[in-house]
């Protein structure tokens, strides 16, 4: 046995059939009445995949294209709401890591993908499990642990962009007995990119170790340290060159917006914890997952966003920012198996805290035009001065859940009740100004399915999620949480004793409590128009995921999207209106192949239908269609000599399509990646 604590079990196989985000428990996904979907580390391999928007983006009800190519962030939306990013719904190894999504000072961690061992995505709220969450659901990403056989890995690769990587992943037992286990896995590279005069720079090493002194006890070490060099190439672009026609041309997808000498996001990232597994008598078992991380950045930036009246002078400001936080996160909880008679209980009680502390220091400068057609850099030089402390962010949530998955026959009820103590604290230095929230939430779900012989599997399920909400209204309220609720029905359909999977469901979200203008407009706030609480959207959705292997050579896997996101409830001229950034409909499919050769062929497309950049709809992105492509050849198969050895080609835009997308009326247009050719070869023994 290995630590398992709150990230999940470790599971090796090709495709994943368990799921360990929905429940907090290693639950088989055909018998849990919620949406759910696991990539796993093979299934990554065999699309080429980069990063973790590339793993994700071919499930139902994930969209990675709102904000192009970002080389800070992973920008991943789920269900019409932002999961990843500066959304800082992405949880690594069951707990939340520090970010802010605050200005120039956002920050967020990052992991490569290296690194992992899966991707889960949970659709939905929740909050019920994981306290302040987004309504349309997170994403829980795994560390690769430390193997019970000897294992060691190394690979080469390069790509289309200049980059050139080394990659190595050892682990094994350390003794006869298998009470002590390793496993370090790690990575440098440097790489150009699309954007002209950014260059990334990475090395992270990620080792573990797991102490296992009998079946019962099992404790793993996780340690990270990551460090990011180099630039940003999220180049925030006006719409007129880029998505609407100028008389100039078209602005090139490589265009630079900044200075050459002054672009830099440097990021190191240091973490620490464990994850603890006890089993207490027969029946119950204690686990705990702990962590704390420090994140320290620095981005100098120059935003050319405004667009002279001759429709081709971008002018703009300098800024510079230190940003350094630090974050501690426990998850313990008690998982306790009661059987009686034919009912089965499963039990999780468990208590999680999570603190953020946030210091951000800034400086402001100028810098002159550039041309956005025919760039000249260097022509006027930024004048900066230097960064002073600006803002302190200190964030706490306390929670604790109870959990009960009954199984009956063949009937499984899973019910969950939580309740969350979280504030937050800002200082702005400047102004030497102080505000705070403090507020409390009680969440829930419950679900129920049925498991026939055949595999089929129908389940509804009901849920809800919080986030805080920072401010008061005229009166002097404090705003209450932001609300979400759903109601999902579904069906999943595994043949018995098969891998395949396939899943279906139709839901609405609704959330409520979202910030508008106060209709008074005599109704002031620090001179400006109070808001209150009385906005809401609604989502509705159907969606259709599959992974089958129709023979032992040939898998096929894909999805699809149809999605009504609305404005329902709001104090202006938007209501009616569909939500920002969500896409009606995504499509998806993908096949691999693999020959008796030991050659493996696959291909994959991906459709995401038109949105609008707006809540007022008057920017309109084009739907977009991309074609990615695979060859993996296992050279074991033209000498013995060369077993364990494999070379991968990798394609991902393969037509090299040219795609914008904007979010606003006038600028922060964005291109989505141009095509990326990689090679690797990896060598396994």
């Amino acid at each position: 046995m290995t630590a398992q604590g709150l990230g999940g079990a470790i599971d090796a196989a090709p495709v994943a059939t368990r799921s360990y985000g929905a429940t907090k428990t290693d639950t088989a996904i055909v018998e849990t009445p919620a949406s759910v979907s696991v990539v796993t580390r093979q299934q990554m391999d065999e699309m080429g995949a980069q990063n973790v928007q590339d793993a994700v983006g071919y499930l139902a009800g994930v969209d990675i294209g709102t904000y192009g190519k970002d080389s800070r962030v992973e920008e991943i939306w789920v269900r019409g709401f932002r999961t990843g990013g500066f959304g800082n719904y992405m949880y690594v190894d069951g707990l939340r890591p520090p970010g802010s999504s605050t200005g120039g000072g956002a920050m967020s961690t990052r992991f490569d993908s290296y690194g992992l061992e899966r991707v889960e995505v949970l659709r939905g709220p929740a909050s019920s499990l994981y306290g302040q969450v987004a309504p349309g659901g997170l994403l829980n990403i795994r560390s690769k642990r430390p193997p019970q056989e000897l294992q060691r890995q190394v690979g080469l690769q390069t790509d289309s962009d200049g980059l050139i990587r080394a990659n190595v992943d050892v682990g094994g037992p350390l003794d006869e007995e298998r009470t002590w286990l390793y496993r370090l896995v790690s990575s440098a590279s440097r790489t150009d990119t699309q954007i002209d005069h950014v260059e990334l720079e990475r090395v992270f090493f990620n080792p573990t170790l797991t102490w296992q002194p009998s079946p019962r006890t099992s404790v793993t070490l996780l340690g990270n340290y990551q460090r990011d060099r180099g630039g940003n190439t999220a180049e925030r672009l006006p719409a007129i060159g880029t998505l609407l026609d100028s008389p100039y041309g078209k602005v090139s997808r490589t265009f630079f917006q900044g200075e050459p000498g002054f672009n830099r996001y440097d990021r190191d990232q240091t973490a620490i914890g464990y994850s603890l597994e006890q089993f207490i008598g027969e029946s119950a078992k204690l686990r705990q997952n702990v962590r704390y991380i420090e994140v320290d950045m620095i981005y100098d930036n120059v935003e050319r966003r405004t667009l002279a009246a001759d429709g081709r002078t971008l002018t703009g400001t300098a800024e510079s920012n230190e940003n350094q936080g630090k974050g501690f996160s426990a998850d313990t909880n008690l998982l306790y198996a009661l059987e009686l008679g034919p009912v089965t209980h499963m039990l999780l009680g468990g208590f999680d805290y999570h603190w953020t502390d946030i210091e951000l220091s800034t400086a402001t400068g100028t810098v002159g035009p550039l041309d956005l057609f025919e760039p000249v850099y260097g022509a006027t030089p930024v004048v900066i001065g230097e960064r002073t402390p600006s803002r302190k962010d200190s964030r706490i949530q306390r929670g604790i859940y109870l959990q009960d998955q009954i199984f009956w026959n063949k009937w499984t009820l899973t019910a969950g009740l939580r309740h969350d103590w979280a504030s937050t604290r800002v200082i702005q230095l400047a102004s030497n100004t102080r505000t705070g929230t403090s507020t409390e939430a009680t969440t829930g779900r419950i679900g129920v399915n049925y498991l026939f012989d055949n595999g089929v599997a129908p389940y509804i399920s009901y849920s809800t999620s919080f986030v805080p909400s920072s401010g008061e209204d005229y009166y002097g309220k404090a705003f209450d949480p932001i609300e979400g609720e759903q109601v999902e029905l579904g069906v999943k359909y595994q043949p018995p004793g098969s891998r395949n999977l396939v899943t279906a469901a139709v839901y609405e979200i609704e959330q409520s409590n979202m910030l508008t203008t106060d209709p008074d407009p005599a109704h002031l706030c620090d001179g400006r128009t109070c808001q209150v609480q009385t906005g809401e959207n609604r989502v509705r959705g159907f969606e259709l995921e599959g992974t089958y292997a129709l023979t032992r050579a040939l898998s096929l896997s894909g999805s699809y999207t149809y999605m009504d996101a609305r404005i329902t409830q709001v104090n202006n001229a938007n209501k009616g209106n569909r939500m920002a950034r969500s896409p009606r409909e995504i499509i998806s499919a993908r096949f691999n192949y693999r020959m008796p050769s030991g050659l493996s062929i696959g291909m994959g497309v991906r459709y995401t239908g038109s949105s609008y950049g707006n809540d007022a709809n008057t920017v309109e992105n084009s739907s977009r269609t991309l074609v990615d492509a695979s060859l993996r050849y296992d050279l074991g198969g033209l000498d013995a000599s060369l077993r364990g050895m494999h070379l991968s080609v990798n394609a991902s835009n393969l037509f090299d399509k040219d795609y914008v997308t904007c979010n606003g009326p006038t600028g922060f247009c964005y291109y989505l990646p141009n095509r990326v050719v990689s090679a690797s070869l990896t060598y396994d023994w």
